[in-house]
């Protein structure tokens, strides 16, 4: 930052600096809720894509400031794994609507409907 424009304020440079950690933050968090198994993946990774959208503003505000290719090269990475995860977005929507037995709504009908059936019998 400092050798991209020697002439910001020191507010600014506060004001970047503390924009580029919470974009950190934020990406750190995506990154680790991409680490999370879990059997209905589809929420956690909306939830991934907003975070690193959260984190493209932030770094597009903090290169409002101050051009230098190490922003740029960081949010040319970012995008790509926006890319990513809507890809798996998409392919587990897909999955969904070609296989609606693959996730547990369907099964958890049955069974919920095969014991009111126990019941009435029995």
């Amino acid at each position: 930052m400092d050798a991209a424009d020697p002439d910001l304020p020191d507010a600014a440079v506060e004001h970047i600096s503390q924009m580029l950690t919470l974009a950190k933050s934020k990406h750190q968090e995506a990154m680790a809720l991409l680490g999370t198994p879990d059997p209905n993946a589809l929420p956690r990774l909306r939830a991934v894509l907003r975070l690193l959208e959260e984190v493209e503003l932030l770094a597009d505000d903090a290169t409002s400031y101050v051009e230098a290719e190490v922003m740029r090269a960081a949010i040319k990475d970012l995008h790509f794994q926006q890319a990513a995860v809507q890809v798996a977005i998409a392919r587990l929507e897909n999955v969904k609507v070609q296989y609606p037995w693959a996730t547990p709504w369907p099964w958890f009908t049955l069974i919920v409907l095969a014991t009111l059936l126990a019941q009435v019998i029995g």
